[in-house]
């Protein structure tokens, strides 16, 4: 899939606690915080964040990491143990986050969405 530019989405900035991300909307409805895996805002989440918004929602997508509408998995890898090593760190790194929100504790990241919502 090539890479999406994402230029239909209203980009905006949202500062929390002193730390600032940028932060795709789209629609005009009640607000859909889209939460992204690894690599990030993909070509494929921002087509999902379309269709969010083609229900008549908002599709509110905060860019965490990567580079926004980037296919990642066009790019090939080329040291042999480098996408097991991220298939296996990857993972935990996201589960631990989702578990403190779940949970109710927090983190900075975990503080940043809780004020973004």
């Amino acid at each position: 899939m090539a890479d999406d530019p994402m230029d239909d989405f209203e980009t905006t900035e949202f500062t929390h606690r002193g730390k600032t991300r940028t932060v795709f909307r789209k629609g005009t409805g009640p607000a859909v915080i889209v939460m992204t895996e690894m690599p990030g805002i993909s070509p494929k989440v921002a087509d999902f964040s379309r269709r969010v918004a083609d229900l008549g929602l908002t599709a509110v997508v905060p860019h965490l990491f990567g580079v926004p509408g980037k296919d990642g998995g066009s790019e090939k890898v080329t040291p042999a143990g480098m996408g097991y090593m991220l298939q296996s760190i990857v993972p935990m790194c996201i589960s631990r986050e989702f578990t403190v929100f779940a949970t109710g504790k927090s983190s900075p990241v975990i503080d940043w969405l809780r004020a973004l919502a």
